[in-house]
């Protein structure tokens, strides 16, 4: 199993890369939206993780989704754009990154309106 090392206060913590769902921006730090569990703030950029991560998708500026956890998507015809999460979760897909998308979310059921 994978494992990320993340920097989390005074200590390190790993977290195997399958418990991540998506990984939102705040300024030069990141919340870490682990399965589960509280989000987990972290100082490392969303630019980092996406070096890092480099199958999770950038759905947005300040989002980046990990794909094993995409349960579906809905880029037409709504009039926002947006991946559905395993957990009963919508992260709005941004109007620049919606074409780019659309091939790498092909694989995904649609999801209803």
């Amino acid at each position: 199993m994978d494992t990320l090392l993340l920097p989390h206060f005074t200590a390190r913590r790993s977290v195997p890369i399958d418990t991540i769902e998506y990984l939102e921006a705040v300024g030069n730090y990141t919340n870490v939206h682990l399965i589960g569990q509280k989000p987990m703030l972290v100082a490392i950029t969303l630019k980092q993780f996406s070096q890092r991560l480099p199958t999770f998708l950038r759905i947005h500026k300040g989002t980046l989704v990990n794909p094993a956890h995409i349960v579906g998507y809905r880029t037409r015809y709504v009039e926002s754009p947006f991946v559905q999460l395993s957990h009963d979760r919508q992260l709005t897909i941004s109007r620049r990154q919606t074409k780019r998308l659309r091939p790498q979310l092909a694989s995904f059921p649609l999801s209803g309106c």
